[in-house]
């Protein structure tokens, strides 16, 4: 009677025994799954991160790209605008006095005009892809949210000086004897003194100048808010980078 019951108490203890080591090889098993399963998401973050690294390393040229256009568009409005105001402040005493300058000035005023180069391929693509979502700083992504916004009033804007140049361009071929030659914003362009046969500008034609040179001088200034901004986003963009 004792050997059957030191049988049986030794059977429950091997199967107490071979229960806990089904279970620890359980919890093993199911701790290798879970670690390899960890891994695997972590490879695939820090794939997705430096897929993201890599974008914002291209969106950064792209933005100093378009800071350095944005730095050759303030120079040429501001050119405009200040020639428009001169000839507005001293456009009749230049008629008088100094035609070859008032010559240049309206040419100045009438023609110039830009156009923006939109590069937002890479802001696409990364907002497409979903890596931006990956960015940790939401104020970078609400930068570059407001910068490619803002390109869209950029355009309208120089779509129309565009039409105010067009309109001001014949007041040059009419009061300007277009036989000279001189270099304005990279590219030579053909002036010469104000006609001397030639009556001054028309009212019509000073309105028109004061119109677009208005538009330059607004133009100017926001282009130049856009300079610091971008300026600010190449900054934080470094950042996000570096410090992943």
């Amino acid at each position: 009677m004792k050997l059957i019951k030191f049988l049986f108490t030794m059977k429950k203890i091997n199967m107490k025994k071979l229960i806990i080591r089904y279970f620890l090889e359980f919890c093993v098993i199911i701790l290798g799954i879970s670690i390899s399963f960890y891994i695997e998401k972590q490879n695939a973050l820090d794939y997705k991160k430096e897929l993201k690294n890599q974008s914002l390393k291209k969106l950064i040229k792209n933005v100093n790209e378009d800071l350095i256009d944005s730095k050759f568009n303030y120079e040429q409005h501001s050119k405009a605008s200040l020639s428009g105001e001169i000839i507005l402040e001293r456009g009749k005493d230049l008629y008088k006095t100094n035609k070859d300058s008032l010559g240049y000035y309206l040419t100045v005023a009438a023609v110039i005009n830009t156009v923006l180069v939109d590069n937002q391929e890479e802001y696409n693509a990364l907002k497409n892809s979903g890596l931006i979502e990956l960015i940790d700083n939401d104020t970078l992504v609400s930068y570059l949210q407001s910068k490619y916004s803002r390109h869209n009033f950029y355009k309208k804007l120089e779509s129309v000086i565009n039409e105010l140049s067009y309109k001001a361009s014949n007041i040059v071929y009419d009061k300007v004897t277009l036989e000279n030659k001189k270099r304005l914003w990279g590219q030579p362009i053909y002036w010469s003194p104000y006609k001397q046969n030639s009556n001054y500008l028309s009212v019509k034609d000073i309105n028109l100048i004061y119109h677009k040179r208005g538009f330059h001088e607004y133009y100017a200034k926001v282009i130049k808010s856009s300079i610091k901004m971008d300026s600010i986003i190449i900054l934080t963009l470094k950042k996000e980078i570096l410090y992943d």
